[in-house]
């Protein structure tokens, strides 16, 4: 076989290549479609209005789901403990940062009958 014949066919076989990942990043669009819309959500479900709210949506969001604090429940220091722990991971806060987070984690999902400012 000559080297322009093998060229030829390995440049359609390249362009076959092609086609079939097209093909299945065009078929794999429709599935990954309804996860962007769930991660795009702008109105978590849970997190009323308050100070600290959009911070906290702001920062956490990014790697967490609304559904990470139902069922949690903890006081000030707890949720301080906790948020300590993600900068130990990564997170990029600032101490005010953290303790305005905290405060409005401990009146929204604070421990029942405990008061929110127990720092």
């Amino acid at each position: 076989m000559r080297d322009e014949e093998r060229f030829g066919k390995e440049v359609a076989s390249m362009t076959c290549t092609r086609k079939l990942l097209v093909v299945f990043l065009l078929g794999a669009l429709p599935v990954l479609m309804p996860c962007a819309a769930i991660a795009q959500q702008s109105k978590p479900i849970g997190f009323p209005d308050g100070p600290g709210r959009d911070l906290l949506l702001g920062r956490c969001f990014q790697c967490h789901a609304d559904s990470m604090w139902r069922d949690h429940r903890q006081d000030r220091r707890g949720w301080e403990g906790t948020l300590y722990r993600m900068v130990g991971r990564g997170a990029l806060w600032t101490e005010d940062e953290i303790n305005t987070m905290a405060g409005y984690l401990a009146a929204v999902y604070g421990r029942p009958g405990k008061p929110a400012s127990d720092k």
